[in-house]
């Protein structure tokens, strides 16, 4: 069985599980890169996610022993993973479905691993998990850059506050989805919900001339 822990500081999750069930996690995960067209780069970030179930089940990530009073548990094991990470991991998951002949147990832990990390959004994020859900699901891993932006991404989410990925995340996936949320100078109030596609990131100048950016004038989703 799957389960997860939340990190400190709106981080990230510690995705934990039983021998068994990691184990046939990353065999699924190893199967969906292989087989599926999608996944590009078959020994990219997505691949990460299998490393990091194997190094888990293995002892070698973080280890806990049964309860005393329950011991036919059985010891878990976990990985640390951060937001960035794990929810495009997922997203690249479910839609290399897709694109291959995939069986019910494909499915299975697909939609168990997707179930575990909404249900961690919500716990970790509150009344901001919403949106953040919302982008979450618009991301389109067959962009050409899904996986090129994912150190930029993670690196900036790292160096950020615990009160900015509060509010910080949700912007996080803009760059990852068909259409981002440009902040219109000068324009009415419900300009800052327009979406637009990036092609047309030049259309709407900022006050500085500049083509829109992440840290400065695209919104992050929970600031607005």
């Amino acid at each position: 069985m799957l389960m997860y822990d939340l990190l400190k500081n709106h981080a990230g999750i510690l995705l934990c599980g039983d021998y068994k069930s990691l184990c046939s996690l990353h065999e699924v995960i190893h199967q969906v890169n292989e087989k599926s067209v999608l996944i590009k780069d078959k020994d990219g970030p997505f691949l990460g996610l299998a490393y990091d179930l194997r190094k888990a089940y293995e002892g070698q990530r973080r280890k806990f022993k049964a309860p005393a009073h329950y011991p036919e548990i059985g010891p878990s094991f976990g990985v640390e993973i951060i937001w960035p990470v794990i929810l495009l991991q997922c997203s690249m998951l479910r839609a290399a479905l897709a694109f291959f002949d995939c069986t019910k147990r494909h499915q299975a832990f697909t939609f168990a691993l997707e179930d575990l990390v909404e249900a961690a959004l919500i716990a970790d994020f509150g009344a901001n998990a919403p949106e953040i859900i919302a982008n979450w699901q618009r991301i389109d891993p067959r962009m050409p850059w899904a996986e090129e932006k994912l150190s930029s991404r993670g690196a900036q989410f790292c160096q950020w506050s615990k009160a900015q990925r509060r509010v910080g995340l949700a912007g996080c996936w803009l760059v990852w989805t068909r259409f981002i949320r440009a902040s219109i100078p000068n324009g009415p109030a419900k300009a800052s919900n327009i979406w637009c596609p990036p092609r047309h990131w030049t259309l709407w100048p900022t006050p500085s001339g500049r083509i829109p950016t992440l840290n400065a004038d695209v919104r992050c989703a929970g600031a607005s």
